[in-house]
């Protein structure tokens, strides 16, 4: 499909410039980057690239072993990995990126991507869009911001989704439900009959990053947006209803309190929780445990209960602009991009979606049927992204969890608290 950069303009507005954006407009002011070194991309030697995944156990071994053979065009390129922990990755990426460092090449989240754009460290790859346009599906618009392409699809693990266990299922003689009022329903008659969870996920800000993509399920779920393009619309009515069904999930008892997402995850995977909303990653994860009861076979997805579609965590290949070999680093995403390289990163992945539409492996999509949901709900899953403030949305969230999670604890009226959001932001933000 060819990408659509005609696709609504994100606001390129001077907006509140916090924490990397200060650090690297300062920082390029005395730097200069190397970046193109002027011969076309024949420069060989060391190119790095960042991927906290590389550390994730199974998942990690698979996707380097899918690139680290990449030798350039040339065959004069040695592709080095550098491994962060997911909980440092973004902190430790902004500080050596605003300081003129950092890898040549590296996976981000769609939030830090964003706010790197707006400090000017990512490199524009406007013509590798045009190069390869035709072969490439419409999740690379996730890349384009400020009026440029500036990254590509590398995964997007779609949060678009309910998983459930079909032995529980079939026990109970449960349908799967369609609504939210057939969800809770069914959340409650597990609970009832088995004593186990009938739902679980996370309701916390100790989780912020995760519950922002579990939360927006429920708003855009309902039909709710944080803003529409222009303004913030935190306190609109969908927003009320989403919040308030979330808050009635929660107090009727049928998810547990307290427990983390590592905990449910392994809890649904020893068959001790119903349903999940949850990630194609997580998916995977869980059914290719052979410790779990839950399997490829016995674990079932569907589309989520509610009248719209949901969320994707969207992760993007980007390149760094202050790079000592930008155009060797360029050379890379557009093998990663190409038939070649999106073949053999798809073994690692799973049912995320892709740059291009390549399939995953036939054995794998046999002995999990429950991938084709999740690929198919990519095409309509949302990112996070507060559409007019890209670069603002982790404070917003934040804002917003912090007070639905006030509500939970210690009650009150849904529609006020939000309007007391909206005003705040709406002040904070100016």
């Amino acid at each position: 499909m060819k990408l659509n950069h005609a696709h609504p303009s994100r606001r390129a507005r001077a907006l509140r410039i916090t924490g990397i954006a200060a650090v690297a407009a300062i920082a390029l002011a005395g730097c200069s980057a190397s970046g193109d070194t002027g011969d076309g991309g024949d420069a060989g030697g060391e190119l790095t690239f960042s991927n906290w995944q590389f550390l994730e156990d199974g998942k990690g071994p698979i996707i380097w072993d899918a690139v680290k053979g990449y030798t350039g065009p040339n065959d004069n390129i040695e592709l080095t990995k550098v491994e962060i922990p997911f909980a440092n990755y973004a902190d430790k990426l902004s500080t050596e990126l605003g300081a003129g460092g950092g890898p040549d090449v590296m996976v981000l989240q769609d939030s830090q991507f964003a706010s790197l754009v707006d400090a000017g460290v990512l490199e524009p790859l406007d013509d590798i869009a045009d190069e390869l346009g035709d072969s490439l599906n419409n999740t690379n618009e996730a890349g384009f911001f400020q009026d440029g392409q500036y990254g590509f699809n590398w995964e997007r693990p779609t949060y678009n989704t309910v998983i459930y266990n079909k032995d529980i299922f079939a026990e109970l003689d449960l349908e799967v439900p369609t609504t939210f009022e057939e969800f809770l329903t069914t959340a409650e008659t597990i609970k009832s009959e088995l004593g186990i969870a009938g739902f679980a996920g996370r309701h916390q800000t100790a989780e912020i990053d995760g519950w922002t993509l579990e939360m927006a399920n429920w708003i855009y779920g309902f039909g709710g947006e944080l803003s529409d393009g222009k303004k913030l619309t935190i306190d609109k009515a969908e927003n009320v209803e989403a919040v308030e069904a979330f808050l009635e999930t929660f107090e009727s008892g049928v998810a547990p309190i307290g427990d983390d997402a590592s905990t449910f995850r392994a809890k649904f995977g020893q068959g001790q929780v119903g349903m999940l909303f949850e990630n194609s990653g997580v998916a995977t994860t869980i059914t290719s445990n052979p410790d779990n009861v839950v399997n490829g076979e016995n674990m079932g997805a569907a589309p989520l209960p509610l009248a719209n579609a949901g969320s994707n965590s969207q992760l993007i290949i980007a390149v760094n602009a202050n790079s000592d070999n930008v155009e060797a680093a360029k050379d890379f995403v557009r093998w990663v991009l190409g038939e070649e390289g999106q073949t053999a990163i798809r073994a690692g992945l799973g049912a995320s979606a892709m740059a291009t539409d390549v399939e995953p492996d036939a054995e794998f999509l046999a002995a999990n049927p429950w991938a084709t949901q999740f690929l198919e709900a990519a095409k309509t899953s949302k990112s996070t992204l507060v559409e007019g403030f890209e670069t603002e949305s982790k404070p917003i969230w934040r804002e917003v969890l912090t007070a639905v999670e006030d509500l939970r604890v210690n009650g009150g009226d849904v529609k006020s608290k939000l309007a007391e959001v909206q005003k705040s932001l709406e002040s904070e933000l100016g």
